[in-house]
């Protein structure tokens, strides 16, 4: 009797399997990364929206429990030229007496920008793009009937940071928010 031999197999996938599998998974890839690329701007933009606002209700807090000035304003990169980071500062308190005073400002905290995705930030309302807060809370603008306004975009989306007169800060969305989102910073409207 013979024997009969079975063909030995070979584990693995042959050349063309490998070439449809990269093919579906390119056609997949191609298909996801614009809602990807969306997506992150759109939470980007969100985030700096929020740690904006945050930020200026730190400043007001802080102008209001020390009796000092502050400041939220770009810090320029002397490289590129670009704002790169927001800092927010406040006045040096008042020395004890015989004491030399203090000239500079002193950091309190920073945001700092990304680099991808691009975010485009636009102040309006705002003398030198700084805002800042008197020694009791309240916004100084270069006009006194409106507050001020940072609009924060990246691709297609967009936040507003309005902070009114009195110093609060409030995030509105311009395509969902309609007429209570105006880029003014008047919160007339909201009454």
């Amino acid at each position: 009797m013979t024997r009969r031999a079975w063909p030995i197999r070979q584990a693995g996938v042959t050349l063309l399997e490998l070439a449809i599998v990269i093919a579906i998974i390119g056609v997949l890839a191609t298909a996801a990364v614009p809602s990807i690329v969306d997506r992150w701007q759109r939470e980007t933009v969100i985030l700096l929206a929020e740690r904006f606002a945050s930020a200026a209700s730190v400043a007001q807090e802080t102008a209001q429990y020390r009796h000092v000035p502050t400041q939220l304003r770009p810090t320029k990169n002397p490289a590129s030229g670009q704002g790169e980071s927001w800092m927010l500062t406040m006045a040096p308190s008042p020395p004890a007496s015989g004491a030399s005073s203090a000239t500079e400002d002193v950091p309190v905290l920073a945001i700092t920008l990304p680099t991808m995705p691009t975010v485009k930030i636009t102040p309006s309302n705002m003398p030198n793009d700084t805002l800042s807060y008197s020694s009791v809370g309240y916004l100084q603008t270069s006009s006194p009937l409106f507050g001020a306004t940072l609009k924060i975009s990246s691709g297609r989306h967009q936040r507003l940071v309005r902070i009114n007169n009195a110093g609060r800060a409030r995030i509105c969305n311009p395509d969902t928010d309609g007429d209570s989102c105006k880029p003014t910073g008047d919160d007339t409207a909201d009454s």
